[in-house]
């Protein structure tokens, strides 16, 4: 089943990538099959689609979509390997897609007129997350 969707989302990762841009869809469709056997060519089909995505003018949903795909792929492809019972797809691996792909979408909804505030999002994130992390593991013991 994971080989199944590791196929279904590369194909589908190249026809969202012909949408925007349909003579780029040829390496990406290349990439995406040498990437069922090779997952270092997996992830020149997904650089490609980002490169795809930064040299065209378009919309955050589309964009959105081609992330999700993406994710998608990139799952399903790193697991064709891996042992039996192991399964890319969880909840919250899907869940945590859908709720980043939605709040990267609010946040292109938002108004700003401040210049440097995009440079703080990828600091404020590392931030949260080393909270979160910090807030997970045990506290060491004090000697």
């Amino acid at each position: 089943m994971t080989k199944f969707l590791a196929v279904l989302s590369g194909l589908l990762l190249a026809l969202a990538v012909g949408l925007v841009q349909p003579l780029a869809a040829i390496p990406v469709l290349i990439f995406a099959i040498a990437g069922w056997r090779w997952r270092t060519s997996a992830v020149c089909a997904v650089l490609t689609a980002v490169a795809v995505l930064t040299f065209t003018s378009t919309g955050a949903l589309i964009a959105g979509a081609i992330g999700l795909v993406a994710t998608t792929y990139l799952l399903n492809t790193a697991t064709v390997s891996a042992p039996i019972g192991v399964v890319p797809t969880t909840i919250p691996s899907v869940a945590g897609a859908l709720l980043f792909t939605a709040a990267a979408g609010a946040a292109t909804l938002l108004p700003t007129g401040i210049a440097w505030l995009p440079i703080a999002a990828p600091i404020a994130v590392i931030i949260l997350y080393a909270l979160i992390i910090r807030g997970l593991t045990p506290n060491p013991p004090t000697s």
